[in-house]
């Protein structure tokens, strides 16, 4: 009869690296409330402004444009300054977005409230491509699956409490039409401020933890990915990849 074996499994994230990891979960799932709460907003927008479907749709080109933008200066950030630089590089854009909804919700202004949703989308663009490399590095190799797995599965739970605040918060709040139609011009105004004020604060709310996380992380050291560790020769990995041929012409495919 064979003996027991008496190795430990590794575990799925070291002891020392608990806390860091706990706050890379909490980005994961402020991405996922950002998305869904930002759907939330198409109607509001439209509700709100009296605009063309076409306008209101402004929103989500603005959000999603950014992540497009933003994804390949991501890996050059992350390169050329280090996994942690773009992890707190993308937490102050974030919050700087969300915070941006002040001013823009004061002026009733449409187009501040696109200024704001970009620079938030772009700060979590930049926060989504340092984060997975540093889930993956918090533990043993052949825990990172998993571990990455965990992590993954925070951002449907912010998706659905982003869905959530707009339900509760938002949308049942929201002056009806009916009751615009025989509002005075001042009345309406009045309206619209209050009714800018309800978006206003989920994404304060979302602002405020963003910092919150960038004070914990700032302060704390986080494992260096593999590719970080060790640096590749030459131009490194993006300069390899823009190197191939049929990479350029996938990207602009």
């Amino acid at each position: 009869m064979a003996a027991p074996s008496t190795q430990q499994r590794p575990a799925l994230v070291a002891k020392e690296l608990r806390i860091p990891f706990l706050l890379l979960l909490l980005c994961f799932a402020a991405w996922g409330t950002s998305a869904n709460l930002t759907d939330v907003l198409v109607g509001v927008f439209r509700s709100i402004f009296t605009m063309t479907i076409l306008e209101s749709s402004l929103v989500q080109f603005a959000y999603y444009g950014a992540y497009f933008l933003l994804a390949i200066p991501a890996a050059m950030i992350n390169q050329r300054f280090g996994f942690k630089a773009g992890l707190l590089t993308g937490l102050g854009l974030a919050a700087a977005g969300g915070f941006l909804f002040i001013p823009a919700a004061k002026t009733l202004t449409y187009a501040l409230f696109l200024i704001a949703l970009f620079t938030l989308a772009s700060g979590l663009s930049i926060l989504e491509t340092s984060a997975n490399p540093l889930v993956i590095a918090m533990g043993d190799e052949s825990t990172s699956t998993r571990r990455l797995n965990l992590a993954q599965a925070f951002n449907p739970i912010g998706a659905n409490l982003g869905v959530l605040m707009g339900a509760v918060l938002i949308l049942p709040h929201l002056t009806p039409e009916t009751a615009k139609s025989i509002m005075s011009e001042e009345e309406t105004l009045a309206a619209q401020e209050a009714d800018l004020g309800l978006v206003l604060g989920p994404y304060l709310g979302i602002a405020a933890a963003l910092v919150i996380i960038w004070l914990l992380i700032a302060f704390r050291k986080l494992p260096l990915p593999p590719q970080e560790a060790a640096p590749a020769e030459g131009h490194g990995r993006f300069g390899r990849l823009w190197g191939n041929k049929l990479y350029r012409y996938g990207v602009g495919a």
